[in-house]
């Protein structure tokens, strides 16, 4: 089920997540869910961006703003109104999917623009595969720092072993991983709190 027609609506701590696989069934589907799931669970409203629901096209900074997919657009406006961010991969050859770099690439169309990279909010990694899940979250600790992103201190390592798969749906059941899930997700709620609450007062200040 696609998050794309969504946009967020409360005043809750708002957190999207960008991940998933070009897969129609996919386990990375179902981590960034479960992480989101989490993140309801503490309070927050969620939005899903999923690479294969976006299905965006390599990024070319060539074709102006207007004439970029509807899809992207989306994401700008989700990013420009989210508080924090979890961000997951695939592990594709000891690395991030290009599907998932090219949907990171893709917002830079919007260089410039207040918003529009993740720019000091809270974010949080996670990466699904084998023995060297490692390096994906290395590869997102690069990208999204270079997106001014505030990654939190804890990143989640997802394996197989730590999924229950019903066809396309599942869940994480590894208790290591959700004690992991849930300590991330408390760190970017706490520190968008925080600077929900340091927004403010500065707002009330400069009035």
């Amino acid at each position: 089920m696609s998050d794309l027609t969504q946009t967020f609506t409360t005043d809750r701590i708002r957190i999207l997540g960008i991940g998933g696989s070009v897969r129609a069934v996919s386990r990375n589907r179902v981590v960034t869910r479960a992480l989101l799931d989490l993140a309801e669970d503490a309070g927050a409203e969620t939005i899903f961006a999923d690479v294969r629901e976006l299905d965006l096209p390599v990024y070319n900074e060539d074709i102006p703003l207007a004439d970029q997919p509807a899809n992207l657009h989306w994401l700008i406006r989700q990013i420009q109104a989210a508080d924090g961010f979890i961000v997951e991969s695939p592990n594709y050859h000891g690395t991030i999917t290009g599907a998932i770099k090219n949907a990171l690439d893709a917002v830079h169309i919007m260089h410039g623009n207040e918003g529009t990279y993740f720019d000091g909010r809270p974010v949080g990694l996670a990466g699904f595969g084998g023995s060297s899940t490692a390096n994906v979250i290395n590869a997102l600790y690069h990208a999204v720092r270079g997106m001014r992103g505030l990654v939190v201190p804890t990143t989640v390592a997802v394996t197989g072993n730590d999924l229950e798969m019903t066809g396309a749906d599942g869940r994480i059941v590894g208790d290591a991983v959700l004690t992991r899930g849930r300590a991330m997700v408390a760190e970017i709620v706490e520190i968008a709190d925080l600077q929900r609450i340091r927004a403010s007062r500065e707002a009330i200040a400069a009035d």
